[in-house]
């Protein structure tokens, strides 16, 4: 059995475990807001419980095999952000919560810009030539990432009517500071993506190796 099929078997046990915590982690928010009558909480707690479902259901439509080590780091992602950040309203309650967030998005995002990177390039296969433009590619998508969370940001608050970039209180320092914050993460990653085309894997890096095997080597 091959390096990655004994990771995505190893994170397949995982994953069982995990993804029914989260569900009941969301369940749980999804009464209680019920029963407080708290629409907006109560909302964004149904959204983060359909995350589970969601995922398989992308594999579905784009013909995908699951990669259990990206499932894995998808949901780890979107419990810190969702379930603990928005629905928990940590992102309020704890000093810092919301800039730790952040940089961990730049990571998370710069996996998905590095998988598309090599779902874009011919032959898909993962070389040592291919460290600068990766590194650029991945820097670039990350940040254009961060440019545009921040516009839906802006727009959500005109909508809902809560002040989610701290406008009032720092005025565009927030803004600019989730943006700092996630090129340092997105920084941070860089040299893990020069060692993935070196041969070299990790958590982050092998997950992205094993989509390019999975789905997109023929």
């Amino acid at each position: 059995m091959s390096d990655i099929s004994l990771r995505e078997d190893r994170f397949t046990k995982i994953n069982r475990v995990f993804f029914a915590l989260y569900g009941l982690f969301c369940a749980v928010l999804v009464v209680v807001y019920a029963i407080q009558r708290d629409g907006y909480h109560l909302g964004i707690s149904l959204g983060a419980m359909l995350v589970p479902l969601a995922i398989p259901l992308f594999y579905a439509v784009l013909h995908l095999k699951p990669v259990q080590q990206l499932n894995f780091l998808v949901l780890a992602f979107t419990f810190l952000a969702y379930p603990l950040g928005a629905c928990l309203d940590l992102y309020r309650i704890l000093p810092g919560f919301d800039k730790v967030a952040h940089t961990l998005s730049g990571v998370f995002v710069s996996l998905l810009c590095l998988i598309l990177y090599y779902a874009l390039k011919p032959g898909h296969a993962i070389e040592r030539p291919d460290a600068p433009l990766a590194m650029v590619f991945t820097f670039l998508g990350s940040m254009a990432v961060a440019g545009l969370w921040e516009i839906c940001e802006y727009l959500v608050s005109a909508i809902v009517g809560l002040d989610l970039q701290r406008v009032a209180a720092t005025g565009v320092a927030d803004s600019m500071q989730d943006m700092i914050v996630c090129m340092i993460g997105t920084l941070a990653t860089l040299p893990f993506v020069h060692r993935l085309c070196g041969g070299k894997r990790d958590l982050v890096t092998g997950a992205v190796e094993a989509f390019v095997e999975l789905n997109l080597k023929g």
